[in-house]
């Protein structure tokens, strides 16, 4: 969230890397609308129809480790680094 500053964005073509930012206010211009497609967004995790992973939690000590699998590829989803209690 926030601004995305300047970016040459044409960089990224030889890559094939796209560029995409959503704005849901396109569709929820009302709270009506919005309180709508909450309500079925909720539904939706509720009957499985959408799932949401767990994130993998690395305690902060392993936080080498925690980017060695980041470049590796071996996680998926989101990534929790843990400070000791």
């Amino acid at each position: 969230s926030g601004p995305v500053g300047n970016w040459d964005i044409g960089r990224f073509a030889s890559k094939s890397i796209t560029v995409s930012r959503p704005n849901y206010a396109h569709y929820t211009d009302t709270p009506e609308k919005l309180g709508t497609h909450v309500t079925r967004f909720f539904q939706a995790l509720r009957q499985g129809v959408i799932r949401v992973e767990a994130p993998t939690h690395y305690d902060l000590a392993d936080a080498a480790r925690a980017h060695r699998d980041l470049e590796d590829r071996r996680t998926t989803g989101a990534l929790v680094l843990v400070p000791e209690a």
